[in-house]
């Protein structure tokens, strides 16, 4: 049970920055995936999709659940209304970095900047 937590707080990190999702080059996710999420005014967020994929050990719905397994699916359900900016950020990273943090256990970030970081 910790183990899935911190790889739900894991996970939650990379879909953070849930105003937009966008994966490099077309990735399925599986694997070395690092994807690009967009932001709205703050920095893009580098997410490494695979490390969350091990943190959770490969339990997909810990966030899809909200979303389909789609490149760009975030972005694309934000225009169509059917989430809000920053729900998933709020209600799936945030939510069990915070979870994972209270019960003691490796947690990924909290703070916006630490994974909005803007490039040199």
């Amino acid at each position: 049970m910790k183990r899935f937590f911190v790889g739900l707080i894991v996970l939650m990190a990379a879909v953070f920055i849930a105003v937009v999702g966008d994966a490099e080059n077309k990735n399925t996710g599986i694997g070395e995936a690092v994807i690009h999420l967009e932001k709205g005014r703050m920095p893009q967020v580098t997410f490494p999709h695979h490390m969350h994929q091990k943190a959770l050990d490969n339990n997909c719905n810990a966030c899809h659940d909200m979303f389909p397994k789609q490149p760009g699916i975030i972005k694309e359900m934000i225009f169509q209304e059917k989430l809000r900016k920053k729900q998933v950020m709020n209600s799936k990273c945030l939510k069990c970095h915070k979870d994972q943090k209270k019960a003691g256990l490796a947690s990924g970030p909290t703070q916006c900047s630490a994974c909005h970081v803007r490039s040199k």
